[in-house]
């Protein structure tokens, strides 16, 4: 799965752990992590090692506050973070 560009797992069960998985997958540039209630804020954190990402969606993701939303901005800053 290393050329995936474009990954939805709006509303799942995905965790943290889960989210450890994504960080290898280099090729992704479209993440929706729609209202996946049970990520840290740690596991959006670890997000930033998707260089290549440009859209990510965090809308009704409870840890994804305005600090977080804020974090990711800076450190992918190709990426349009939708909140």
């Amino acid at each position: 799965m290393t050329s995936l560009q474009r990954l939805y797992l709006r509303w799942s069960q995905i965790r943290d752990f889960g989210l450890q998985h994504l960080y290898s997958m280099r090729s992704l540039v479209i993440l929706s992590l729609a209202g996946c209630v049970h990520i840290t804020p740690n596991g959006l954190y670890g997000l930033t090692r998707l260089y290549q990402l440009q859209e990510l969606e965090l809308t009704n993701t409870p840890s994804a506050t305005k600090g977080v939303g804020h974090f990711l901005r800076e450190n992918l800053p190709r990426c349009i973070v939708l909140e």
